[in-house]
C-alpha cells in the first residue's frame, strides 16, 4: 500500500516534502490512518528503535492517529510495552517529543492540577563559597563575585573561574543545583561541568601541580580541559574515583540509586572502585553498586540517552515507568509515590525538559499510567 511505503520513507528520513505532505492527507483517511497503526504494530512487536523524525512531522502523525477510528486492540509483547489501548501504545511510541494539537486543547479533563501550573525547572542553584558564605544563582543574574585572587562571573545559567593574580587562592567551593534546577560552570583550569537537578559539585578555587580533583553526587557531564601531567579525578559516593587526562563523560552517581553509572563519550578515562580498576574505551560505560565492590563494563550504552538532559531533553526510550517518574521528580520538583506495585509499562521515545508538568501528566494520561495528584500538584501518587 502506498501510505506503507510513504510511512517506511518517513522513518528512515529518505521522504521528499511532498511525500511526506502526501502521507499526512492519506492519514486523515481511514485507510490511511489504519496503515499507520499497522506499521507502529510493526514496530512495537519488533523491538526496534525509532530513526530521527522532526517534531512537527512526529505532532502531526500523533494527531491524524489520535483523530482516527482505534482498531481493534492487538497484544503486545510485555517486555516492551505493557499499557491498554492501541491509540496509549501509539502514543508510548510517539508522545515523546511534543504535545499534539489535540491534547493541549484538553487540559481541562485532569483533576488535581492546579490552577497555578508547575513548570519545568530551569537554571538555579546555589554557590557556597570556602567562607561558607551562599550566593543565589538563577537564570537571570549577572554578577562578579571577588574572592581571593579569582574572579568569578556569572554570565545568566553559566559560573566561569578567572584567575586575577599570580598566588594561588585556597579553600573550596560547592555548586549545589536543587531539585528543579540545573547549571553549568567553568573551572579554574577550564574544564566545564553541567550538572543536573539535585545534584552537587566541590572543587577547589585553584587545582594543583599534581592533580586536580573534584567531588560530585548526583548527575554530572565533563569536558575535562587536557592536562597531560595533571590528571583530572572526580570523586563519587564510596570509594569510586575517576581519572581522566582530558575528555567527555557523564556520571550518574544519585545518593537515592543503587548504582554509579560512567559514561565515556571522549577521550580515557578509569574508574577505580575499591582495588578494581576499568579503564574505559569511547563509547563505553561502567557501573559500580553502592556499598558493595566490583565494576561492570557496558560496552554499548546509548550515549544520546545518557547525556540528553544536557542538551534539555529527555530521552526516555526503552526506559521503565519507576525511571522515568524518578527523572521527572527531580525536574519537576514532585514528590513521587506509588499506591500499590509499580505498573509494568515501558515508555518508547522523546519528550522536551521545558514541558510545563500539566503536559507532561497529559502524556501520562495518554500512555494509560494511573495517578492522582495531590497537595497542590506537588505530589503524584501512581495508583495501580
Amino acid at each position: 500500500m502506498r501510505a506503507d511505503i510513504l510511512f517506511q520513507k518517513v522513518l528512515d528520513n529518505t521522504a521528499t516534502e511532498e511525500e511526506r505532505k502526501e502521507l499526512y492527507r492519506m492519514m486523515e483517511m481511514p485507510l490511511g490512518a489504519q496503515a499507520v497503526h499497522t506499521q507502529i504494530d510493526l514496530l512495537l512487536a519488533a523491538d526496534k528503535d525509532l530513526q530521527d523524525i522532526s517534531d512537527a512531522e512526529m505532532e502531526s502523525m500523533l494527531h491524524a492517529i489520535y483523530a482516527a477510528e482505534p482498531p481493534v486492540k492487538k497484544k503486545l509483547t510485555p517486555t516492551i510495552l505493557r499499557i491498554g489501548a492501541w491509540a496509549a501504545a501509539a502514543a508510548a511510541v510517539l508522545l515523546m517529543l511534543t504535545l499534539s494539537p489535540i491534547w493541549k486543547t484538553e487540559k481541562s479533563v485532569l483533576p488535581g492540577i492546579p490552577e497555578m501550573p508547575v513548570l519545568p525547572g530551569g537554571n538555579m542553584a546555589v554557590l557556597t563559597l570556602a567562607n561558607g558564605q551562599q550566593v543565589i544563582l538563577d537564570s537571570a543574574g549577572q554578577q562578579h563575585i571577588a574572592q581571593q585572587q579569582t574572579m568569578l562571573v556569572q554570565q545568566r545559567g553559566q559560573l566561569i573561574y578567572q584567575q586575577q593574580g599570580n598566588t594561588a587562592a585556597s579553600g573550596y567551593n560547592t555548586l549545589t543545583t536543587p531539585r528543579g534546577g540545573q547549571f553549568k560552570v567553568v573551572l579554574p583550569d577550564g574544564t566545564t561541568v553541567w550538572l543536573n537537578a539535585a545534584s552537587s559539585l566541590r572543587y577547589p578555587l585553584a587545582f594543583g601541580k599534581k592533580e586536580r580533583t573534584v567531588e560530585v553526587t548526583g548527575e554530572a557531564y565533563f569536558e575535562v580541559a587536557g592536562a597531560a601531567n595533571t590528571p583530572f579525578k572526580v570523586k563519587t559516593a564510596g570509594d569510586q574515583t575517576i581519572e581522566v587526562l582530558g575528555t567527555a563523560f557523564n556520571v550518574n552517581a544519585y545518593t537515592d540509586e543503587t548504582t554509579i553509572q560512567t559514561t565515556l563519550v571522549s577521550g580515557a578515562i578509569a574508574v577505580n572502585d575499591g582495588e578494581e580498576r576499568r579503564q574505559l574505551q569511547p563509547g563505553q560505560a561502567a557501573v559500580t553498586h553502592i556499598g558493595k565492590h566490583g565494576i561492570e563494563l557496558i560496552p554499548h550504552p546509548e550515549i544520546a540517552q545518557v547525556t540528553a538532559w544536557k542538551n534539555g531533553v529527555f530521552d526516555f526510550n526503552r526506559v521503565p515507568l519507576k525511571a522515568v517518574m524518578l527523572q521527572l521528580s527531580r525536574w519537576y520538583n514532585i514528590e513521587v509515590t506509588y499506591a500499590d506495585h509499580v505498573p509494568d509499562i515501558t515508555f518508547w521515545g522523546r519528550m522536551d525538559r521545558n514541558l510545563p508538568l500539566a503536559d507532561v501528566l497529559l502524556i501520562l494520561e495518554k500512555s494509560e499510567v494511573h495517578f492522582k495528584i495531590e497537595s497542590n500538584g506537588t505530589k503524584l501518587i501512581v495508583m495501580p
